[in-house]
């Protein structure tokens, strides 16, 4: 595979130092979580809330960090291969701590990168398990398991219709040309714009120095599930483009 042993530039706003010091930083974060949950699981609770509370905070904690080291070692350039390793982290550390109402994001952008690195049965059902348990019904999220799982039921409703609602008219335009016109206005037009409200939204204005990357996702995820023509995406903003030109190859 290409990239091996290499770094690729994918993000025109991120520095360098700044985004290797803020993985860096992540990992010895993660580092201490994991610590201190182990200390937590043998009873040593050194705070006045109870325990089960402190290991849920300190599990939301992991999650984020790993989280943002997945995506920042994707932005910074490193190898898929690397790349892949964060998300498995991060994917693990989504089992204990997942709720539709808080989490959405976060299984949006599990379950498209499972799609984009096609990843094992074993590990994409456990993301489809903490659907079954705390179902949004939401089309896209849906759509994305359906790919897998072809008995799967597709809602059609949509938890955040801004940005996510044009995905329909991409999934359900036939004609391959015009979904890739879709694909376009969505990721040039609808999908940053529709995310003003995250806590992430224009964050390399806001601290660069805790800027780890904006990428859709899912839109990698809709143009491999539909066969699209990728190569006319290549250089649009927020589109992981790789994802997909690397799996094209094998």
């Amino acid at each position: 595979m290409a990239m091996r042993g290499k770094m690729m530039k994918r993000d025109n706003i991120f520095i360098e130092e700044k985004i290797n010091e803020l993985i860096k930083i992540n990992n010895l974060s993660i580092d201490e979580l994991v610590e201190e949950l182990e200390k937590l699981k043998q009873g040593i609770n050194p705070y006045k809330r109870p325990i089960e509370k402190v290991i849920r905070s300190v599990q939301l904690d992991h999650s984020v960090c790993q989280k943002e080291n997945m995506i920042a070692t994707y932005t910074a350039g490193y190898s898929i291969e690397k790349f892949k390793e964060e998300y498995l982290k991060f994917v693990d550390s989504l089992l204990p701590i997942w709720y539709s109402n808080s989490g959405y994001d976060a299984m949006l952008w599990a379950l498209s990168i499972g799609i984009l690195l096609e990843i094992d049965e074993t590990t994409f059902d456990k993301l489809v398990d903490l659907v079954r348990k705390d179902d949004p019904e939401d089309y896209l999220i849906d759509y994305l398991i359906q790919s897998r799982h072809p008995e799967w039921t597709i809602r059609i409703n949509y938890n955040f219709p801004r940005p996510y609602g044009f995905t329909r008219k991409i999934i359900e335009e036939e004609d391959s040309e015009k979904a890739v016109s879709l694909l376009k206005e969505y990721l040039t037009k609808k999908w940053y714009q529709g995310c003003r409200d995250e806590g992430w939204y224009d964050l390399h204005k806001r601290n660069i120095d805790n800027y780890y990357g904006y990428w859709s996702f899912e839109s990698g995820a809709l143009c491999k599930l539909k066969g699209l023509d990728y190569k006319q995406l290549e250089g649009l903003p927020y589109f992981p483009y790789d994802l997909i030109a690397e799996g094209a190859k094998d």
